[in-house]
């Protein structure tokens, strides 16, 4: 399997990586948060916390490794050449 080859912890060299879904969470729990008037306050903190974590990451993708937990980027270039060889081995079983 190529697709697992291609990003391997930085830490403690495993092949079993995913993809961090953080910022799609904080942007639920943002909108969760401005549905009441008690949490706007924190939907706008949330909010910018959001915002800026998009603009930082926006050419690199965050991984964590299912062994170790350990949270690394990867540029984008290598992203798709991980999610193309990943979908080649799901059309290939």
């Amino acid at each position: 399997m190529r697709g697992q080859e291609i990003i391997k912890c930085p830490q403690c060299g495993g092949n079993k990586v995913r993809v961090s879904n953080i910022t799609r969470d904080l942007g639920a729990l943002t909108l969760f948060c401005a549905v009441t008037i008690i949490g706007i306050p924190l939907a706008v903190i949330f909010g910018f916390i959001w915002l800026f974590m998009k603009l930082t990451t926006k050419d690199n993708k965050q991984m964590v490794c299912e062994e170790c937990k350990h949270r690394f980027h990867v540029n984008k270039t290598t992203f798709e050449q991980y999610k193309n060889a990943i979908k080649q081995n799901e059309a290939s079983l």
